[in-house]
């Protein structure tokens, strides 16, 4: 059984719509879906622009020069250390977030890393952080933590 040829195109039986603009839609709904697809990509963890001014290593220069209390990285990955100067330093890796005026924190209890100190010191590790951002420039993060308003410095490295 033969196709019938309408103005010189075929049609599909089962749609009773031109092959050639079947093809066309189909291409189109094909280049709609990778666009959604990337776009879902790149929403995942994708910063927004108030986040992007976070992204950097912190220190806290009352208790540290030489290692940053937290890093921050664009890929939403972050390194919080605790830091008792001469008896304990160690760090768990999180992931973070700024939601409206805080920054939170969930780390990842199992990546504790003793830097300084004797392991059984380590205590329990809080299973999500919420800071408050007082303020964020280029050379400052302030942030609450336990009712105190704590500056931590900025280092481009």
């Amino acid at each position: 059984m033969g196709v019938p040829l309408i103005q010189g195109r075929s049609l599909c039986w089962c749609f009773h719509t031109p092959v050639s603009t079947q093809m066309k839609s189909s291409k189109l709904m094909a280049v709609a879906g990778i666009a959604a697809f990337m776009a879902a990509l790149t929403s995942c963890n994708g910063l927004s622009d108030y986040e992007k001014t976070l992204v950097g290593s912190y220190y806290n220069t009352a208790l540290s020069d030489m290692k940053p209390a937290i890093e921050l990285r664009a890929d939403r990955s972050a390194t919080v250390r605790a830091i008792r100067p001469g008896d304990l330093t160690y760090s768990v890796s999180a992931t973070w977030k700024a939601t409206g005026d805080s920054l939170i924190l969930v780390p990842d209890a199992s990546s504790i890393v003793v830097e300084e100190g004797d392991p059984m010191a380590v205590g329990n590790v809080a299973p999500r952080l919420s800071w408050p951002i007082v303020k964020c420039n280029e050379q400052t993060l302030t942030l609450v933590r336990d009712r105190n308003t704590i500056d931590y410095k900025r280092r481009y490295e």
